[in-house]
């Protein structure tokens, strides 16, 4: 069986998880992203419930925002952080699982091969009813 290997210094995947009072959710949605990246973080953008004590537990580093600055500061955050640890590889994710982390290696894999320099998800695209024309153009 192949061990798991320890988390590096330079993650060469980093997810982040920008998050507003996510308790319910956040523990699982950090236990099932560790499956594919190299380290993740939680950027709780001044949650007043216990967010970062379950992502912390979950095994996510937290980067605690002191009040609720909105989810665009908590992105910049999320970057800075991947710059500061030099990763190859930023993953975005909310923290209502929202996102499926097991789609993170297909997203992925056109970075990794070097034939993409950003790519974005969407759970819209395949939607065929229900969906706003704007949510299906890009």
């Amino acid at each position: 069986m192949k061990s798991k290997k320890s988390t590096p210094s330079k993650p060469r995947i980093l997810a982040a998880i920008p998050c507003f009072n996510e308790a319910p959710y956040i523990g699982s949605v950090v236990l099932q992203t560790k499956k594919y990246v190299d380290q993740v973080i939680v950027i709780d953008d001044g949650s007043t419930d216990n967010t970062a004590e379950i992502a912390r537990a979950a095994g996510a580093v937290v980067i605690k925002h002191r009040q609720n600055y909105g989810k665009g500061v908590a992105v910049s955050s999320a970057f800075k952080e991947a710059r500061l640890r030099k990763a190859e590889v930023l993953v975005l994710l909310d923290g209502d699982g929202q996102h499926n982390p097991a789609q993170i290696p297909e997203i992925i894999r056109s970075l990794l091969e070097k034939k993409s320099d950003v790519v974005v998800g969407s759970r819209f695209l395949e939607a065929k009813k229900f969906v706003p024309k704007y949510r299906t153009f890009g």
